[in-house]
């Protein structure tokens, strides 16, 4: 399993063996290193082992935590011991991200419990009648020579919400995601038991405040969340974006740090790189501009594509474009501070679904021309809003599609290459910002106030890419950008025939239509997509992915996310078993396991 899930030599490896157990951790450093700082501890009675991989920034009611301490024996000591004292409580004041792992040798189970929003992806198999569970499908896989089975489903579920699966779905039958805040209890020669050992029901509800008493409270909560994130790192880093979370953090933790880097990758002069370019410059911090596509060179679909293992086929081809920045990341960052879902968490994301059909719009649904039927789709819809149990229905999408859409990025894509802490999900923070009435997080709320207030040099003039506008412009200014875009659209109709049309504002960072249309790219897709031996004529209709192959080849009539996913699906399943083979073989040579102490 450990060689399944290795992604590059600069991880370290190693394992034990307790019983049935047999337990590896793979994290950055030496061997000798990993053995030294993860080894578990050892309950008074000698019964129960317990492990913690990743980090924790804070523990409500502990004082003196920090996240690099948080890897060490010491803090494990005091989790293990809080743990036989009260599992849940325990859980619950931990703010990280992170897996624990208890093992009882007299019971011979083991309990797997991840973080709350379930920021280490874990994954759980029975496979010639053990229990597998690891941080990727394919140290799942790994663990037996049991048939890998294509989960049709998931290439239908895919191709029907916006290039990724629902849930716990993976592209394996039988291979599971534990849920955010999963508790898996798996007892050696029976069966295992799944429950959560939190619920988005248990966010309390906050009266709510004026909104300069709103935003200080957010504020302070915020820059409590960027100390402990930056904690311990040496070599703090970004990806820069032209939208808002990014640079919130670049306000606010580079003046922290004796030294910041900052990169952003999108198309030439699209506003992305733009309006970063402008905020890197205020905060003066050093800052790179990496074009997608390598400049038009094909070569990139080949880089993309030599990641779909080490991410279990789970992240489609678009975005796959976050692997080019890998190189720049193990040249510039021992730790990588992400802004991912933070519209989300303190803006309006997400805040208008109330019903079915507001679920479908965000997540989005595609339509039933590959997938699902709309009525079949809103079914769906209608039960991931009951699971909730009266949480409000957007936390439907931080179930169902963030562990799917972002988690993968951070834990499967980067993780393996550099720490990534989340600021946005600081308990504190997420907990307030959350727990006020939706009103408070509109388009002119409690986000806009915020960022105006306290950063004016980051967002009082440079603009938001959404909207081409400064946060908390007015609705006059909207109206007037809107008007200068529909005229600017109708002047481009009239000079293009006479060759004097000016060019138009690139709003995306990327531009998909174009370059995996290009010639090689398109032949290239074309050629996995149209081979007889492709999963997809069994999972969907005779004829339907050719017919929206050749309309997307044509015209680009079929969103980028459909022929995305279904690319590497199948790439995916075409070198699944050979990765698993040269994993298996790699292991005969034996490694001896670490020693267990007392």
């Amino acid at each position: 399993m450990l060689h399944a899930l290795r992604v590059h030599a600069g991880q370290g490896a190693v394992w034990w063996q307790d019983g049935a157990l047999a337990l590896g951790i793979l994290e950055l450093g030496s061997d000798e290193e990993v053995a030294a700082q993860y080894a578990p501890v050892t309950s008074a009675d000698g019964t129960l082992l317990t492990w913690l991989v990743g980090e924790v920034y804070e523990v409500a009611g502990w004082t003196g935590v920090r996240a690099s301490a948080s890897r060490g024996a010491e803090f494990r000591r005091r989790v293990a011991a809080a743990l036989e004292r009260d599992v849940t409580g325990t859980l619950r004041s931990l703010d990280g991200e992170f897996v624990l792992l208890q093992w009882n040798r007299r019971a011979r189970t083991l309990a797997v419990w991840g973080d709350r929003f379930g920021s280490l992806p874990t994954f759980h198999g029975v496979r010639q009648g053990a229990h597998a569970i690891a941080s990727g499908v394919r140290g799942v896989l790994a663990s037996s020579t049991d048939a890998i089975t294509p989960d049709l489903d998931a290439i239908r579920e895919a191709v029907s919400y916006g290039g990724f699966r629902l849930g716990a779905r993976t592209n394996v039958e039988g291979v599971r995601l534990l849920p955010a805040a999963g508790a898996l209890v798996a007892t050696a020669g029976s069966a295992a038991t799944l429950t959560r050992w939190w619920h988005w029901r248990d966010l309390a509800m906050i009266e709510p405040a004026r909104m300069p008493e709103c935003v200080e409270s957010l504020h302070q909560r915020w820059q409590h969340a960027i100390e402990t994130r930056l904690e311990g790192a040496t070599r703090p880093a970004q990806t820069l974006s032209g939208g808002l979370d990014s640079r919130a953090i670049l306000a606010e933790a580079a003046p922290r740090a004796p030294h910041w880097a900052a990169l952003t990758y999108g198309v030439r002069g699209c506003d992305d790189a733009r309006y970063a370019e402008q905020a890197a410059r205020v905060a003066g911090v050093d800052w790179t501009f990496q074009p997608l596509y390598r400049d038009g060179d094909p070569a990139w679909l080949d880089e993309r594509l030599s990641h779909v293992q080490h991410t279990d086929g789970l992240i489609e081809l678009g975005d796959l474009m976050h692997a080019e920045a890998l190189p720049w990341m193990q040249a510039h960052a021992d730790t990588l501070v992400s802004g991912y879902i933070g519209d989300a968490v303190v803006g309006p994301t997400f805040n208008a679904v109330t019903t079915p059909d507001d679920l479908l719009d965000v997540l989005p649904y595609y339509g039933d021309v590959l997938g699902e039927a709309h009525e079949q789709a809103r079914a769906r819809a209608a039960g991931m809003l009951a699971a909730l149990d009266g949480a409000p229905p957007r936390f439907a999408l931080f179930d169902d599609k963030l562990p799917q859409s972002t988690n993968f990025a951070h834990g499967a894509l980067w993780r393996p290459y550099v720490r990534v802490r989340r600021p946005f999900l600081a308990h504190a923070l997420f907990d307030f910002a959350q727990g006020l009435p939706t009103a408070s997080r509109g388009a002119h709320g409690l986000q806009a106030h915020w960022l105006r207030s306290r950063y004016p040099a980051f967002f009082a003039r440079i603009p938001n890419q959404k909207t081409g506008l400064p946060v908390g412009a007015t609705a006059w200014r909207h109206q007037a950008a809107r008007g200068q875009r529909l005229a600017g659209r109708a002047w481009r109709r009239l000079l293009a025939p006479l060759g004097l049309a000016p060019a138009s504002r690139i709003r995306s960072f990327t531009n998909d239509a174009v370059a995996w249309r290009a010639s090689g790219v398109r032949e290239a897709i074309g050629a996995v997509l149209r081979a007889p031996d492709a999963l997809h004529h069994a999972a969907f209709a005779p004829g339907a992915v050719a017919r929206v192959l050749e309309a997307w080849e044509r015209r680009g009539a079929a969103p980028a996310q459909v022929i995305g996913a279904l690319v590497v699906f199948e790439h995916y399943h075409r070198g699944v078993g050979a990765h698993r083979t040269a994993a298996q073989a790699a292991a005969r040579t034996p490694r001896p396991p670490a020693e267990l102490r007392a």
